[in-house]
């Protein structure tokens, strides 16, 4: 999808749930440790000695790494399945990651438990992030998180003194005003304690949905092409042009919010949908719904008639997982091939096949 509107339609405006769910965490990753992706390996849980779960229901959403937690250190508002095993479970307000985890990195400096080896070869600023983080007032961190000062101390200090800590975050860091600077905020802590680097450590977000990590990998992002290079600067952009033979556009896209403004104000004449049911999910469902409303061409793959694909000029028949071969890329960056179990159902055809293969849309340009 992203090589075709790239390539042949002209047009950076390629957007996916890959960013939508955590593009703070590629944002805040790729700012501390130069990639937006997990450090570690899912099988590293059985090298580690404690495991933080930062906004996340491991067990229902991602049941085969909840499955492997045993123990963990649990930040998060709502009483979890996993949180049950928590040694630590900091139950903050909804909101406030930012003041509590000011308060964990507080103590681990206070405490006298920061790897001072680490930082000075492998980080950069510390100094002035010290003197910061030393200003921080407790008390009032106290108050606006709900969280007693002694137990976000307590568990500050058995993360800082293992052996080996992992964390992992989910939706409920990400999906906050303040995601990006929270995911920051737990690659800090990673780095202040040396846990980073080997096995049994690391910063691992729990990606939203299947795939997600692939999608991000391949480029389906208004602001970033195949292999996370910037569309808008200079060097990036001829070297897309060189590998794909042609001009790539070198202005950053519009996002999916920013398409649907553009759709009402009748700047983007059509859309091509690929398996997302925004009319259903997105916010704001009625003006999401009266911009797709507005639009000249409307096309939508899907596998069924979602309340999405109900409003689609052109709805085009895709086939599922079992139905096709190809890849996945899970959360801890893993390619998983998958092999078609049986042929697609008459008249339907693979996500890759259908872009260029329909006539609905040959020699036309899709998005303005």
């Amino acid at each position: 999808m992203q090589k075709f509107f790239r390539v042949q339609v002209g047009t950076n405006n390629i957007d996916s749930c890959a960013r939508v769910c955590h593009s703070p965490t590629a944002l805040g990753m790729q700012k501390t440790f130069g990639t937006g992706a997990a450090t570690n390996s899912i099988d590293d849980l059985k090298d580690t000695h404690t495991i933080m779960i930062i906004g996340a229901n491991p067990t229902d959403a991602h049941p085969v790494t909840g499955a492997k937690i045993k123990q963990q250190i649990m930040i998060d508002p709502r009483r979890t399945e996993v949180a049950r095993y928590a040694k630590y479970r900091l139950q903050l307000r909804p909101g406030t990651n930012v003041a509590l985890l000011n308060m964990f990195m507080y103590y681990i400096v206070s405490e006298g438990l920061v790897k001072q080896a680490f930082i000075d070869t492998r980080t950069e600023g510390y100094a002035d992030f010290r003197k910061e983080l030393l200003s921080v007032d407790i008390a009032e961190m106290e108050k606006v998180t709900g969280v007693d000062r002694e137990l976000v101390r307590k568990a500050a200090i058995a993360y800082a003194s293992s052996p080996a800590a992992m964390s992992f975050h989910g939706l409920g860091v990400t999906e906050h005003y303040q995601g990006t600077f929270t995911v920051m905020q737990i690659a800090d802590i990673a780095m202040m304690t040396g846990n980073i680097g080997r096995r049994g450590v690391g910063v691992n977000p729990l990606r939203g949905q299947n795939n997600v990590q692939g999608a991000a990998d391949k480029g389906c992002q208004p602001h970033q092409g195949a292999g996370y290079f910037a569309v808008d600067t200079p060097e990036y952009s001829k070297l897309y042009d060189d590998f794909y033979g042609v001009h790539v556009p070198n202005v950053v896209g519009k996002k999916i919010p920013q398409m649907h403004d553009a759709a009402l104000a009748g700047t983007l004449k059509a859309m091509w949908v690929c398996g997302e049911d925004m009319g259903q999910t997105d916010p704001n469902t009625n003006h999401v719904r009266k911009a797709l409303g507005a639009l000249d061409l409307f096309v939508v793959q899907e596998l069924f008639m979602t309340e999405t694909a109900k409003l689609a000029h052109v709805v085009l028949p895709g086939a599922s997982f079992l139905e096709k071969s190809g890849t996945f890329t899970n959360g801890e960056r893993r390619i998983q091939r998958v092999n078609a179990a049986v042929p697609p159902v008459e008249g339907t055809k693979a996500d890759g096949r259908s872009s260029g293969h329909h006539g609905a849309l040959r020699g036309r340009r899709p998005v303005a």
